[in-house]
């Protein structure tokens, strides 16, 4: 055996357990076995549900969506002195590079939506916790949809494509596969400040509104935990 193939033989040989180490060996499921319709509130501060089919929806039946994800939920909620809210909620029990979270700037444009102004904003949760959502608007020549999201991996709240793939990464360098979830809140109308200080406003309420055991399906559990049983604080 020459140099060259001892050389060779050891990289292989490193790759190989370098692999082996990235192997997932625990799984964080934080929803269990809950159904999402279960844990969120058909009432949510001023807002109570009513039918309704008007979603863009991130899952249909035989799509790639469809097998991404585990549950969604979907749901209108309307008030007498605030704009109604489409809320859609997709779960993923596994987030890996096969199966991951759709983010809505995705999902719309694929619809034929163009996207613009999509940015972080924070919602406080409380005094010293903060949700980071984001807001972006999607529009076609007859409809203008604005819309507040976040998406949980596991404890993290990743707010842009790019940090989603990093924590998965960091996720599976630890060794364990999460789940995950994407959680959007939306209304039709112009982009005025005040339309998403209403959605980052369902957005606070609901989390308040959920029995404090389920917030962190939808949060997280370091964030779940820092704001306990304390209502929601809005800014």
């Amino acid at each position: 055996m020459n140099r060259r193939d001892v050389l060779l033989g050891g990289s292989l040989f490193a790759a190989a357990g370098a692999a082996a180490a990235l192997q997932p060996r625990k799984r964080l499921v934080l929803l269990e076995d809950r159904k999402l319709e279960d844990i969120i509130p058909e009432r949510v501060g001023a807002w109570n549900t009513v039918p309704s089919n008007a979603f863009v929806l991130p899952k249909s039946p035989g799509s790639l969506a469809d097998r991404l994800y585990s549950q969604t939920m979907a749901r209108l909620y309307a008030s007498p002195s605030n704009p109604p809210v489409m809320l859609v909620v997709a779960y993923g029990a596994v987030q890996n590079d096969l199966l991951q979270l759709h983010r809505p700037e995705a999902c719309y444009a694929a619809v034929g939506y163009t996207i613009s102004g999509s940015h972080t904003v924070p919602a406080r949760l409380g005094p010293n916790s903060v949700l980071p959502v984001r807001e972006l608007s999607a529009t076609t020549d007859s409809r203008e949809e604005q819309i507040c999201y976040w998406t949980r991996i596991g404890d993290d709240l990743p707010t842009d494509g790019s940090s989603q793939r990093m924590v998965k990464l960091r996720q599976q360098m630890r060794g364990y596969l999460s789940d995950g979830v994407l959680v959007r809140m939306s209304t039709v109308g112009e982009p005025t400040p005040e339309i998403f200080a209403q959605l980052r406003l369902f957005a606070t309420s609901m989390v308040a509104a959920m029995a404090p055991g389920n917030r962190a399906v939808l949060i997280g559990r370091p964030l779940a935990s820092a704001i306990g049983a304390a209502p929601a604080v809005v800014t």
